[in-house]
């Protein structure tokens, strides 16, 4: 970890009171704990663009290096019985600002992305995840204000226990905030099986927790119908954050999504699924490029347009431990990225591996990953620290391959 990011966390810890020394789940002053946990990974990454043609070339981030994908610092502090509170904060290395843009050479179909950033240079970023003020009234009603997990993005990692090692669909391909600032309120109803959880936020992600015209809302009802089995619905309606009272009289359009989910675990094994349809998230600038990543739902100005495009799709997951130390794993995602504006276009992922639990605080795993975007380009939250990266090929015709093999690490303290 950098010297930057050490100095912005022990300044955040001498905030809070705390000391760098506190541990996971230990005490460092009355009702008060601190704990911490980090993903990691050394890899070999090829990004190949026109991967169809003989004249294929590798982009960024096609090399091998050592990442710190995230490091999350918490602090849970309980007043009493009721009332509680939580801070946490997250941490990454910026080689390159996370603002992609990508543009298509008429002539020669040749793709050419480029960054933007207010920063100069390399930054390591240290911001806040969640920082909100709890209160239990009841097991079916836990209300929490500020910003707090999303109903459903870090819903599905639960059931799918593998985030270290890569994001869920709807995360990776920009379908869902993890976090968002507004009011949370959840809880599990008696002994039914039943549990839920609505939001209602300004919509633009953590990161950004800035006043907007309208408040968008994400929600979600789970089911555990016999033990191991546990099944989902979810939506989101909303306009990211995006509508202000100087552009709420341009053209815009409403992101909605809806989610299914369903996981079981017996006897070591774990599979599951997602579905996701997606209106109006990102879309497709036009079929002749078929670049997939804007993310606008309103226009730029009083005279201009915006597009409305869809995307649907999948993953599903499996996984088996074969004792508490060692285990394999294996997911598939497959969507179709624009029903409306470029049909053809397509994205399909998969990683497999073997994990090793040497102590428990500790997740090493050899991976290896694969993915293609087929008939355009597109902006995949993943791969290397920098956050995001494009794949793809030229002209809305041709198509990029993206494999990565490595360790990966995650560990907590």
């Amino acid at each position: 970890m950098s010297k930057p990011i050490l100095s912005a966390l022990a300044l955040a810890l001498a905030g809070c009171g705390l000391s760098l020394a506190a541990h996971a789940d230990v005490e460092v002053a009355p009702n008060t704990t601190v704990g911490s946990r980090a993903f990691l990974d050394f890899s070999n990454i090829a990004n190949k663009q026109n991967s169809n043609l003989p004249n294929e070339t590798n982009v960024a981030p096609t090399g091998t290096g050592f990442d710190v994908k995230r490091f999350y610092l918490f602090v849970d502090h309980t007043f009493n019985s009721v009332w509680s509170a939580n801070l946490t904060t997250d941490a990454q290395y910026v080689a390159a600002p996370a603002t992609i843009t990508s543009t298509v050479n008429p002539i020669t179909g040749a793709i050419t992305s480029t960054t933007s950033t207010s920063n100069s240079g390399s930054v390591s970023e240290v911001f806040i995840k969640k920082l909100y003020l709890q209160a239990k009234l009841d097991d079916a009603l836990i209300v929490r204000a500020g910003a707090y997990d999303m109903p459903w993005a870090p819903f599905v990692e639960s059931l799918y226990g593998y985030r270290w090692i890569e994001k869920t669909a709807t995360d990776r391909l920009g379908f869902a905030n993890t976090a968002d600032w507004g009011v949370n309120a959840g809880g599990k109803l008696s002994d039914s099986g039943v549990s839920y959880a609505v939001s209602a936020v300004d919509g633009a992600g953590f990161k950004n927790p800035t006043r907007t015209k309208t408040i968008d809302v994400e929600a979600r009802i789970s089911y555990v119908p016999v033990k191991g089995l546990t099944v989902a619905i979810g939506g989101y309606r909303g306009q990211l954050g995006q509508v202000t009272v100087t552009n709420q009289n341009f053209a815009q359009n409403t992101a909605s999504r809806l989610d299914a989910a369903i996981g079981y675990t017996i006897s070591g094994f774990k599979v599951g699924g997602e579905y996701v349809k997606a209106k109006n998230y990102k879309t497709v600038n036009t079929l002749a490029a078929s670049v997939y990543g804007t993310s606008s739902v309103v226009a730029s100005s009083a005279t201009g347009l915006v597009h409305s495009d869809a995307a649907t799709g999948g993953s599903v997951w499996a996984s088996y431990s074969f004792t508490d130390q060692y285990s394999v794993f294996a997911r598939a995602d497959d969507f179709k990225l624009s029903k409306d504006i470029a049909p053809d276009l397509k994205d399909k992922y998969f990683n497999v591996g073997v994990a090793y639990k040497p102590i428990k605080s500790v997740d090493l795993g050899l991976v290896y990953k694969y993915e293609k975007v087929e008939h355009g380009t597109a902006s995949i939250s993943g791969a290397d620290a920098n956050g995001s990266y494009v794949i793809g090929g030229s002209n809305g015709q041709n198509d990029g391959k993206f494999s990565e093999v490595g360790l990966y690490l995650q560990y907590s303290f």
